[in-house]
């Protein structure tokens, strides 16, 4: 333990490191970084000097900054639940108590406030006052318990598991606590990306990764700062981030095909990447992330494709997909209807199969360098395709966007996932997407893909940005008996997280927020249905809203009531134009999986076809106009306006939305006849913000905390009064700090004022917020 620099490095130091760098702005985090890996080269050296034999590696340190990259070290099989009981049973938490609680629902808002979502988070504050100030551990031995811990999970010792983090968690403070959480979850949470630290480690340290995917090997080739690496090459039994496709429109392919004469298009595959590593009879499997899957492909793939390789064939790695192959049925599988291709076994009904598209060694020759067209000149007759065990990707040559066309509705008829588009003289670029590769599917052309509209059943607590709500339960309704009846059941259909923005969810949830009841447990509302997949909070459906979701496929899933789901869902848009009772009926979502043997896309694309226009894509038009900004963004020209009073001098306001019959410019014009002044921009001087509802700009501005936000319903009582009205609760969308501290020592936490008697107005708005305050207690009940 002694004979390495790591052993010398207290893991509090690094934690510490960590935590400056989390909590500094964007500009300083680098910087951070940068400084401490400076530090460890000059500590090294010194150390080095002493101890000539000491390994003064510093990837001890930087596996622990990338977890989610170290390939070396196995799965911890440790979850946020694990670690929560774990907490529970060693720190003698009641089990119904407070701070249990907020460890075991540390997703829910109501336990775990402003930290929800972020489970090392609130750990940390359960800890704070339980734990000593700084921990016994250095860097190598906490990676030394981590090795054990994956050793005990593989063995399937949760017991050996829970040892090891005991060992760990009472010789830790409970900052170094939180920083170990999260290098267990793999998720390091402190807004420095893993480009940025390979950047800072080492100029060629990314490229590398690329190419090897091996933390270990980056170090100890690029354990020098100043020497480069003039050319990384693939090498045999290092697994390398294959080469992308990029997303492409099929109606302007033209445009990316005038570099070559002519392009190769070929099937996508519904698999798996995977590579294919062979020296000298030994083979090994690799999966687009790194993985090594060799043990699984053993006895199922090895044996079959060494007898069909060439016989002069010493060394090779061969980029393809690996594809479920039914054997009964004489075809390929689609990927995740219950199989997975890296867990079949022998007497499985699906077997393995290799489709290879690229070869980038041969018998020792490197080949990344040279055009696809040559690339596939080795490859053509390197093997002997054999159906179900490893075959060739067929390549065909075109030279038009029609002829891609014709290609992608070739595989629309197939009800195949796409087509692929490469151009002949490309290299390979490991892990690049803008390299010459172009991936092209029905779902990236508009009006191609059936739409389904599914009523929202539930509601899911989010992570990091998105702490509240942010993924919802969608659902089929189950047909009324009498026709024309509104449905009374639904059933449960997909999960969906995305399609829409901040503003659109903030919007949504603010319609819904009133509605939301806890999920309790074993039970289901009487008007809905759910099995495994199971939300936090669900709705009435009479007080819910219609999603329209764009997916790729239906396939069985058991997770869900129908038995069946969606295949990448996303929100097209919210269908706020829509009634709860007309979501789509299981009767339709059942038509609909059998129409095309569960693809949503049927229809062929073609360069003269006139698409439909949704929602989302209304305002959309052809025609084109000069680029300016809109109108309702747009300030007025004051040289007409004449000054009538001087009720607002020296007063700057900031008009952010219109209200009701007043337009922007209409409030704006007001403001300059009363002698205000108007900008576009909050700044130092200005007084403070207008508006006449909540949107998105409203929110940033209210989040800044700097500028108070004023109905303008004040501004013009204060205009037709004569005078500058005094703000009220009622009148404020948002209030400063110093604002709410005024206001608070003149009205109760409801708005109603301590010495001014009650009028209709106010006793409305008094009403509101109490049943405001009813409501988030109903919530969190």
């Amino acid at each position: 333990m002694e004979s390495t620099v790591a052993s010398k490095i207290p893991f509090k130091d690094l934690c510490l490191l960590c935590e400056k760098i989390s909590s500094s702005a964007r500009s300083m985090k680098g910087a951070y970084l940068r400084k401490y890996i400076s530090y460890f080269r000059e500590y090294a050296k010194k150390m080095k000097q002493e101890t000539p034999s000491l390994d003064d590696s510093f990837y001890p340190i930087l596996r622990l900054l990338l977890p989610q990259l170290d390939r070396e070290r196995g799965a911890y099989g440790v979850k946020e639940h694990n670690l929560a009981k774990v907490y529970i049973r060693i720190l003698g938490l009641p089990k119904e108590g407070h701070d249990a609680s907020k460890l075991l629902n540390f997703r829910a808002p109501k336990t775990a406030g402003k930290l929800a979502g972020d489970f090392a988070e609130v750990a940390f504050w359960v800890l704070k006052s339980r734990c000593p100030e700084g921990g016994s551990l250095n860097v190598e031995q906490v990676n030394m318990h981590l090795n054990k811990i994956v050793l005990k999970h593989a063995a399937h010792d949760p017991r050996g598991v829970d040892a090891e983090l005991v060992a760990m968690l009472t010789s830790m403070s409970a900052a170094e606590q939180k920083w170990l959480i999260r290098m267990l979850l793999k998720d390091m949470k402190f807004g420095l990306g893993q480009n940025s630290i390979f950047g800072i480690y080492h100029p060629d340290a990314k490229e590398l990764y690329d190419v090897c995917n091996n933390l270990h090997k980056v170090c100890q080739l690029l354990h020098n700062p100043t020497v480069r690496l003039h050319e990384v090459e693939v090498s045999l039994f290092s697994p390398f981030r294959p080469m992308l496709a990029e997303r492409c429109n099929v109606r302007s392919v033209e445009e990316s095909m005038k570099k070559s004469q002519f392009y190769y298009v070929e099937t996508k595959h519904d698999g798996e990447r995977f590579q294919l590593h062979m020296e000298n009879g030994v083979f090994k499997y690799f999966s687009r992330n790194g993985y090594e899957y060799t043990d699984g492909f053993a006895t199922l793939l090895t044996p079959h494709v060494a007898k069909l390789l060439r016989t002069d064939i010493k060394s090779c790695i061969l980029d393809g997909e690996m594809m479920g192959w039914n054997q009964k049925l004489k075809c390929f599988k689609t990927k995740g209807i219950d199989f997975d291709v890296k867990y079949l076994k022998m007497g499985d009904d699906i077997r393995p199969c290799l489709c290879v598209f690229d070869i980038l060694l041969c018998n020792g020759q490197v080949l990344t360098n040279k055009p696809l067209c040559e690339r596939l000149h080795f490859l053509e007759s390197l093997f002997t395709p054999s159906e179900g065990i490893i075959m060739y990707t067929e390549q065909k040559k075109v030279t038009t966007g029609q002829e891609v066309m014709d290609e992608l509705n070739l595989a629309i008829d197939k009800r195949l996932e796409g087509i692929i588009l490469k151009d002949p003289t490309s290299v390979y670029k490991p892990n690049a997407r803008k390299g010459g590769w172009y991936k092209i599917k029905p779902e990236y052309t508009e009006g191609l893909m059936d739409h389904v509209d599914l009523i929202i059943m539930g509601g899911y607590f989010g992570e990091g940005r998105r702490k509240g709500i942010s993924h919802f339960l969608l659902g089929a309704a189950v047909p009324p008996a009498t026709e024309g009846m509104e449905p009374v059941e639904f059933h449960s259909v997909v999960r969906v997280g995305s399609g829409y923005s901040m503003y659109e969810l903030s919007e949504l949830l603010q319609k819904l927020s009133p509605h939301w009841q806890r999920v309790l447990p074993g039970q289901c509302p009487p008007c809905l249905a759910w099995t495994k997949e199971k939300p936090d909070v669900w709705i009435a459906p009479q007080n819910s809203y219609i999603l329209e979701v764009k997916a790729t496929e239906i396939v069985p899933s058991k997770s869900f009531k129908v038995n069946f789901t969606l295949r990448f869902p996303r929100v097209e848009t919210i269908r706020y134009d829509k009634k709860w009772s007309d979501c789509m009926t299981l009767t339709e979502f059942d038509s609909l999986r059998k129409e095309a043997s569960g693809k949503l896309y049927s229809r062929h694309v073609d360069a003269s076809n006139e698409l439909p226009e949704s929602p989302r894509k209304k305002q959309r038009h052809l025609t084109r106009v000069p680029i300016k900004l809109g109108e309702q963004f747009r300030g007025i020209d004051i040289s007409g306006i004449d000054v009538v009073t001087d009720l607002l001098e020296g007063k700057e306001f900031c008009v952010l939305t219109d209200w009701k019959e007043h337009t922007k410019q209409d409030i704006e014009t007001k403001i300059v006849q009363n002698g205000g002044t108007v900008v576009q921009n909050t700044g130092h001087n200005t007084f403070c913000a207008v508006a006449g509802n909540t949107t998105l700009r409203v929110h940033n501005i209210a989040k800044s905390g700097r500028y108070s936000v004023v109905h303008v319903d004040w501004l013009l009582r204060s205009i037709a009064a004569g005078e500058l009205l005094p703000w009220t609760p009622a009148d404020l969308l948002y209030a400063t700090s110093t604002v709410s501290e005024q206001l608070s020592a003149k009205y109760d936490m409801f708005g109603d004022s301590y010495t001014q008697p009650l009028n209709k107005d106010t006793l409305k708005y008094v009403f509101e917020q109490v049943e405001k305050m009813v409501i988030d207690v109903l919530i969190s009940l």
